[in-house]
């Protein structure tokens, strides 16, 4: 029902006809609480107001009508001494709940951050749980190849095209992130975990370099099976702790020779792609092996490869004291170009990985961090996770996307300047292992 202003009473449930905006309330509909709340609707400029008497709560059926007509007449006469007084209060009032209003906004929009903030946590570290898990399921297939190549050669054939065939979708589908870190140590024996982080890296370098559907393919199915040699050599060489011998050096040295020996008998296996297992870590200048070739003869899937190889053998290494940073890495490499690699593929795989690769240990400001995703053409800019930062609400370490949070890396470091807990909190000292993540 509707009320004149006047006839309003303490206790009375209204529906203010007017916007938010052009009152000093919280809600639009309420129970009139006081005194100070009836002189601030009596200066609202209503004639009549709506009153649901179902949810008021007037303890006395009626007000002496002539008392809050005086007290609006008191209100409205300008020769009134109190007017002044009840419009200071009034005005106050207004004045103190605006304020409270700006605190429940404030405490909205913070926990509207907060929760959009979860969000992206939860959306960034499902691609990372995606890519390792992913990473370990192509590991497992790999694995059956390599034994199958020897006793079922077309059915090992078959798996490898459609291996090779699932890496090359995967590394062209758009995504805002290249690579990302899978750092588990899978096994004792790291070839496979080798052979496909050299196939995730070559794969993609070869769609960076243009290369045609059919040659990505020949570069990925090479990758696969670079390591395949290996298994003719003893694993107490291939995966020593310590410094190797002199003849255990020149016995790993001849893996390459090895696979292509043994695969040779494979006839669905193109020359093509085993002359080239054969040739991935020969160098530009002749001085690699096994037969010393230079850079005239040697493919281009191999020279390709050889980059590949070589960055996550120094990333990889069996000796920690000759496990580099992937940005050292990175330096290392581009200072050989021309002389052990094709200096133009060389550049390209440093645009792709960046100046702070994936794995990169990294120093902002003050803190510490590790680069857990490559943000695609972006050199200097990647998606780190803090060794001292927790995400609010869930707690757990903090990803950061250097670009969005305008962040400057100042440098990378070495694991011998991290604390020992953020080691093994984070990992640091296992495997440097690459997969694409899923796409955005």
């Amino acid at each position: 029902m509707l009320l004149a202003i006047k006839d309003l009473q303490v206790g009375h449930y209204i529906n203010l006809p007017i916007g938010w905006t052009s009152h000093p309330f919280i809600l639009n509909s309420f129970v009139i609480k006081d005194e100070k709340q009836l002189l601030m609707l009596q200066h609202l400029g209503l004639d009549t107001i709506s009153v649901d008497p179902s949810r008021s709560k007037i303890s006395q059926p009626s007000v002496v009508p002539s008392v809050i007509e005086e007290k609006v007449i008191h209100a409205q006469s300008p020769s009134t001494p109190s007017i002044t007084n009840d419009i200071a209060m009034a005005e106050a009032v207004a004045a103190h709940i605006a304020k409270e209003n700006e605190a429940v906004e404030q405490a909205v929009l913070k926990q509207t951050e907060e929760q959009n903030q979860l969000l992206q946590q939860q959306a960034w570290w499902k691609q990372i749980r995606t890519a390792r898990s992913t990473y370990q399921n192509k590991i497992a297939i790999l694995k059956d190849i390599y034994s199958k190549l020897n006793l079922q050669p077309l059915k090992a054939i078959s798996l490898l095209e459609s291996l090779s065939g699932e890496l090359t979708i995967a590394s062209e589908q758009t995504s805002h992130y290249n690579l990302a870190l899978c750092n588990e140590e899978l096994s004792s024996d790291t070839l496979y975990q080798n052979a496909m982080n050299i196939t995730v890296l070559s794969t993609r370098l070869a769609q960076q370099l243009s290369f045609s559907s059919k040659d990505v393919a020949i570069v990925a199915q090479t990758a696969l099976l670079s390591q395949f040699g290996m298994l003719w050599v003893p694993a107490s060489i291939r995966n020593k702790k310590s410094e190797l011998t002199k003849p255990e050096v020149n016995y790993l040295k001849q893996h390459p020779a090895y696979a292509s020996q043994k695969l040779q008998s494979i006839e669905p296996l193109s020359d093509v792609i085993i002359n080239s297992i054969l040739q991935i870590n020969e160098k530009f200048d002749g001085s690699g092996y096994p037969r010393g070739i230079k850079q005239d003869k040697i493919s281009k899937y191999a020279q390709l490869i050889a980059i590949t190889t070589r960055y996550n053998e120094m990333c990889n290494s069996n000796l920690l004291q000759q496990r580099y940073s992937p940005h050292l890495v990175i330096g290392l490499l581009f200072k050989l170009a021309d002389k052990h690699y094709n200096k133009a593929y060389l550049e390209q795989f440093i645009k792709m990985m960046g100046i702070y690769p994936v794995g990169t240990i990294v120093k902002y400001q003050a803190q510490q961090a590790q680069v857990q995703m490559g943000i695609t053409d972006s050199l200097k800019q990647p998606l780190i996770v803090d060794f001292d930062m927790l995400e609010p609400i869930k707690k757990r370490p903090l990803l950061r996307h250097c670009i969005d949070d305008q962040i400057t890396i100042i440098k990378g470091v070495s694991c011998n300047d991290i604390a020992p807990e953020q080691i093994e909190k984070f990992s640091l000292i296992q495997r440097n292992n690459l997969y694409f993540p899923t796409s955005d």
